[in-house]
């Protein structure tokens, strides 16, 4: 898959990979999501105002490396991690069409799971490039975010146990113009910015790496 997908993503700029993540993986991550919703509900400042987000929140981070080889093996690209991002998506929720920022040159987004109760054969697909691409429990999606507009209809169902769970990772061509933003330019992958002004790290330089190398 992943020479096909190469192809494909040289010539649409976009390419898919079903169950890039195990079950049992999307359904943990679900799990804390919605517990991460629960106890700290963190409105998404931008994009989706009244959906649940967390930036480089530490397991998302976890799976931006994890994903690291995958990703490179399915667009020909070395690559480098820039941020984690996800969002727990609520009915009336709508993500309008727009692209991304330089950290988010070659980007992904991983359907982790979603719940329609009452609503047989409904699809919310993720919108890229004028292509819907309707996602089950741990696909991925791979794109270029900063060439290819992206967006999602409304969320238009109305029981209120409904939800959808998407993970978004980042990264840049390591080979490319926006190589300088290799960890959306913060001292380490894991670190949140807020963590960094809090501690005063910003800008200082390290060798040391605090997590696993997958390649």
């Amino acid at each position: 898959m992943s020479k096909k997908n190469i192809k494909i993503f040289k010539d649409k700029g976009y390419c898919e990979v079903k169950s890039a993540i195990s079950k049992e993986l999307a359904d943990h991550v679900t799990q804390y999501a919605l517990f991460d919703e629960m106890q700290d509900f963190t409105p998404d400042g931008s994009q989706v105002p009244s959906a649940h987000s967390k930036y480089a929140d530490p397991a998302m981070e976890s799976i931006l490396l994890s994903l690291h080889s995958l990703m490179e093996k399915n667009t020909g690209l070395k690559l480098y991690p820039t941020y984690s991002f996800y969002r727990v998506y609520r009915p009336g929720d709508v993500l309008v069409p727009h692209t991304d920022r330089e950290s988010c040159e070659i980007s992904a987004t991983l359907c982790f799971n979603y719940n329609y109760p009452d609503v047989e054969n409904y699809q919310w697909p993720i919108i890229i490039d004028g292509t819907k691409i309707n996602q089950e429990s741990g696909d991925l999606a791979i794109y270029r975010g900063i060439d290819l507009e992206h967006s999602r209809e409304m969320f238009n169902l109305a029981n209120e146990n409904t939800w959808h769970i998407q993970g978004f990772f980042h990264y840049v061509d390591a080979n490319g113009p926006y190589a300088d933003f290799k960890w959306d330019k913060r001292l380490l992958i894991g670190l949140n910015k807020e963590f960094m002004e809090k501690n005063n790290l910003n800008n200082q330089p390290t060798e040391n790496k605090s997590y696993i190398t997958y390649l």
